[in-house]
């Protein structure tokens, strides 16, 4: 898979759905909806989804690096489901990212969608140190993701049922992290593994994040999701349409792991 196309699957989930019902694109603005707060609430739309995150082995989701990662690959996915202004704490700041900017194009202040419902799965399969941090080589798979469209549940994105291969890159801007990060109230309710977790606070602290897609020739358009992909799905078509389906009946939903243990029991 070449990177024009990864980055035309990844605008697509951008711009599923951007059109209301009057045929308006939502209105793209600099001031946020989203409450000012220190403490990150999960948005109504996206608390029926959950994320499921392995990892090679060797590669530990509690580390500093793991940590971090996490946060960052979670607000990816908030933001192409539900916009820009519900990502969490600290990441448009630390990525750069902005609505219908130039660098972060497929990100929208407020898409729109949703309800989602069912679970987005996420692996980490190399971690890189480098001078200044580390990259991570991921895949995301959003197969088992659906959202409630006039009452029936449909495909959430342009999917490929091969993975996508993301890779970026964490630049350490303060001290470096030599242990995991201290655990962070989860804004979920406690041990509801079936709905949304999130970290209450901001992951972020230190780190400024580089890129979200594999422009990288020696790891994109390799296939390196694809046996992970179809051992989670092996039955799901390689690419799934907008308009595949619409059912009665939503996605199941699997708990979230490692999800954002509460850190105040």
């Amino acid at each position: 898979m070449t990177t024009a196309v990864l980055l035309t699957m990844l605008t697509a989930v951008a711009a599923c759905d951007s059109v209301d019902d009057g045929g308006a694109a939502p209105e793209t603005t600099s001031m946020s909806p989203w409450p000012a707060i220190d403490v990150y609430e999960v948005p109504d739309r996206v608390r029926d989804a959950t994320m499921v995150w392995s990892a090679e082995p060797g590669i530990d989701l509690f580390s500093a690096e793991g940590t971090v990662i996490r946060a960052a690959g979670e607000s990816l996915v908030i933001g192409l489901m539900v916009g820009l202004d519900y990502r969490y704490l600290g990441f448009a700041a630390s990525s750069n990212s902005e609505a219908g900017g130039p660098l972060y194009s497929l990100f929208q202040a407020d898409t729109g969608q949703g309800p989602f419902v069912g679970t987005v799965h996420s692996l980490i399969q190399q971690v890189v140190p480098t001078v200044a941090g580390f990259d991570v080589l991921s895949c995301a798979l959003s197969v088992g993701l659906d959202v409630l469209v006039d009452g029936k549940y449909s495909p959430s994105r342009l999917t490929d049922g091969d993975g996508q291969e993301l890779r970026s890159r964490f630049i350490r801007t303060g001290n470096p992290l030599t242990s995991p990060a201290a655990p962070q109230p989860t804004s979920s309710p406690v041990g509801d593994a079936l709905h949304w977790q999130a970290p209450a606070g901001n992951q972020f602290g230190g780190w400024e994040i580089d890129g979200f897609i594999d422009i990288d020739p020696v790891t994109s358009g390799k296939g390196r999701c694809a046996p992970w992909a179809q051992s989670l799905y092996p039955d799901a078509p390689r690419i799934i349409t907008r308009n595949a389906y619409a059912r009665s009946t939503p996605p199941p939903v699997q708990p979230a792991y490692p999800g954002w243990p509460d850190g105040s029991n």
